[in-house]
């Protein structure tokens, strides 16, 4: 899987390819350069102990100029890699962030939220050692090695060997022994990264339930244990760096000995001798850089693992694409109007089961009628919405709404078509107004304020101390369960789709405020097509039909009223 990771890393590198050659000539001039200075001095001072003449001013010129084109090569080098990688990293979070966005949200409620985020965060970032350390670097050190081992062959094709396998030992066999050695201690550290976050971010959610059951020494535990575990992945990795170090500085020392003592063993001359040693010693500079990369490329690779798993999986929903049109229309938007919903003999298995939640369920509303379905937790009654609101697909079975075939919507028509209430409305970390507006983007203050009024949560922000302006969320003002639905509800009016779905609206409210808040539903819901699902029967009565959901198929629940 590695040589695939970094196929797939090279390939969102080509857009910027142009300036990535442009990094790596300068960093060859910038390496050569460096070479040069210390070339140029020992050819100076060997003529002089010749009684050569030279001209020391043209010497120390050069030197100097190899110097100040050395100091721009080396920053142009570092900008242009820094600036490829940086741009790389955004466009990989860019993509990133579309590909959640396609796998849907059904996918992602079953991934731990510590890899998500490590998803986001480090493993992205830690892309950079591979954008901006080691494409032009690798290639840099290829071309600086290639000319500097040709000349050294033109004074000594001994030495010139020597050289080619010092630069082979300390720029490809050392790095890649170290990566195959301790490639495992690189997918555990950034494995342990997302398993630290995933309990830090336990630990703050459960704040109250940690001191209400006394949990404090267990969780101090979990978090020690797993703390633990990161710090001896990540000696592993110091570990392998000092290991390559080591192995690298050694073999400079030996290499350039041995390439001395067989060029006095078959008598060059002393210029060419110290020709010999200084080239050796000053052209390890580039394979020197990528000594380390095997350690870095760790943490890079195990990141680029995670990563392309990611980008490789495939969406279990695939809508049309709205930006062309065939023959069935499905590329064109769909009107959002009033909604009849068909559901056809759908069946539905969950992909990692083998027994069907959905069983050949049928049933069918026209316009502006409404259905509520009950049963007890975990019967599939969130499932019947998940497959409306197509967060995944049908085992078998047709759903249609709008009298069209679900497959044919285009995602953003059917977002407008189906307003949703969930059990628990999400607050964002904003102002009451911006909480409100979701429910339509562009929504005038007047939109808002008589969303809020069918809502009947008007009054209460009237109440607050910046009334519409004031923040909300999660760490600034907490508002009760009733006063959070309520919110959610003057979203679902704002949106005002032709078709609600609503999943256990009521679940975590007392008996008083469920009665208000169907209530309100019920005069707002009148020219809907709605789906309420609940384990409530006082929530279902505000439902035309009534139904409960037994082994994966509805049952008409005896006693049916209309509530409406």
């Amino acid at each position: 899987m590695t040589n695939q990771v970094i196929t797939w890393l090279l390939s969102l590198a080509k857009p910027l390819r142009l300036k990535m050659a442009s990094a790596i000539l300068l960093g060859v001039i910038s390496n050569l350069s460096v070479v040069l200075i210390p070339l140029l001095g020992t050819v100076a001072i060997c003529r002089l102990v010749g009684g050569e003449p030279i001209n020391l001013w043209i010497i120390m010129s050069l030197m100097l100029g190899c110097g100040v084109v050395r100091g721009f090569a080396r920053y142009g080098e570092q900008y242009l890699n820094h600036d490829i990688a940086f741009r790389l990293l955004a466009n990989v979070r860019d993509h990133l962030f579309t590909v959640i966005r396609k796998l849907g949200s059904d996918r992602l409620s079953r991934q731990k939220s510590g890899d998500l985020v490590a998803n986001v965060t480090t493993d992205v970032e830690a892309l950079e050692v591979f954008f901006a350390h080691t494409i032009s670097p690798v290639m840099i050190a290829l071309v600086t090695s290639f000319v500097t081992v040709l000349y050294m062959a033109s004074v000594n094709w001994v030495a010139g060997l020597f050289l080619l396998f010092g630069h082979a030992m300390v720029g490809i066999v050392y790095p890649l022994m170290g990566y195959k050695r301790y490639q495992q201690a690189g997918d555990d550290f950034q494995q342990g990264v997302a398993e630290l976050n995933q309990v830090v971010m336990e630990n703050v959610a459960g704040l109250s339930d940690i001191d209400q059951y006394d949990l404090q020494e267990e969780r101090l535990r979990v978090l020690d244990e797993t703390g633990g575990s990161l710090n001896q992945s990540y000696a592993k990795k110091i570990k392998q760096g000092s290991d390559v170090q080591f192995q690298s500085e050694a073999a400079i020392f030996l290499l350039s000995f041995a390439a001395f003592v067989q060029s006095w063993y078959v008598g060059l001359p002393s210029n060419q001798l110290a020709i010999v040693v200084v080239l050796t010693l000053s052209s390890f500079g580039p394979v020197l850089a990528l000594a380390g990369l095997g350690n870095a490329l760790l943490t890079t690779l195990a990141s680029g693992k995670r990563l392309y798993s990611l980008f490789s999986e495939k969406p279990q929903v695939v809508f049309p694409d709205t930006s062309t049109n065939d023959e069935r229309g499905q590329g064109k938007q769909i009107s959002v109007a009033a909604m009849s919903v068909s559901v056809d003999q759908v069946s539905y298995q969950y992909p990692d089961s083998d027994d069907r939640v959905i069983e050949d369920l049928t049933f069918s509303l026209q316009q502006q009628q409404s259905i509520g379905i009950g049963g007890p937790s975990g019967s599939g009654k969130s499932t019947i919405l998940k497959l409306l609101q197509r967060y995944f697909d049908p085992t078998t079975g047709k759903i249609s709404i709008g009298e069209k075939d679900l497959i044919t919507w285009p995602e953003q028509s059917l977002r407008q078509a189906e307003g949703v209430m969930a059990q628990t409305t999400f607050l964002f970390e904003d102002t009451v107004k911006a909480n409100i507006a979701i429910g339509k983007q562009g929504a005038s203050d007047d939109d808002i304020k008589a969303a809020a009024q069918k809502a009947e949560i008007d009054c209460f922000i009237s109440t607050l101390p910046e009334g519409y302006e004031t923040k909300i969320g999660p760490t600034s003002r907490q508002l009760s369960d009733g006063e959070r639905q309520r919110i959610g509800l003057a979203r679902l009016f704002l949106q005002d789709a032709p078709l609600f779905l609503l999943d256990e609206p009521t679940s975590n409210l007392d008996y008083l405020n469920e009665q208000l808040i169907m209530t309100t539903i019920a005069k707002v819901a009148t020219s809907k097509t709605m789906v309420v699902v609940s384990h409530r029967p006082t929530t279902l009565m505000y439902a035309d039909q009534q139904f409960i959901l037994e082994d994966g198929d509805l049952v008409k629940k005896r006693g049916d009223t209309n509530g409406r």
